[in-house]
């Protein structure tokens, strides 16, 4: 009986996982390990669609991705759009802390993204404190603001 209830329970959790897979154009994973050296890989981590920037015709893509190292890892987000079919960078920057995800987007444009960061007494592996980061891309730059500044 207890066999059966934890394969009813790690099939449901599978079913979950599986309902919440995003397609990601293969195209913009190679963008990306394009920008990197040859030991490391590329995660992509969350898509959102944004319009941000008015000269561009379509939307852009807020792209919140990892680079992963042999001995490190480092969160970035991107703002591309895909021009004549292919993709374009148009902004990158660092993002601290172990990345959660994308809050929706402000109607002044700016993007908050989740994540955690360490608590004075947290384990160096499990940072419990959730941080919202804002950040801003205008005239081609991509900026992470000053908290309160938003």
């Amino acid at each position: 009986m207890i066999r059966k209830i934890l394969s009813v329970i790690v099939m449901f959790g599978m079913c979950v996982h599986i309902g919440q897979t995003e397609t990601i154009d293969p195209e913009l994973s190679v963008l990306f390990k394009q920008q990197l050296d040859t030991r490391e890989e590329v995660q992509i981590r969350q898509i959102m669609p944004v319009e941000l920037d008015d000269s561009k015709p379509g939307l852009e893509q807020a792209v919140l991705w990892t680079i992963i190292g042999p001995t490190y890892w480092r969160n970035q987000l991107s703002i591309v759009s895909k021009q004549q079919n292919h993709w374009q960078i148009l902004a990158t920057v660092p993002v601290t802390g172990m990345v959660e995800g994308f809050r929706p987007v402000q109607t002044t444009g700016i993007l908050p993204v989740e994540t955690k960061v360490q608590g004075p007494s947290d384990p160096l592996c499990c940072p419990t404190q959730t941080q919202v980061l804002h950040f801003r891309y205008r005239a081609g730059q991509l900026q992470e603001l000053a908290p309160g500044s938003e």
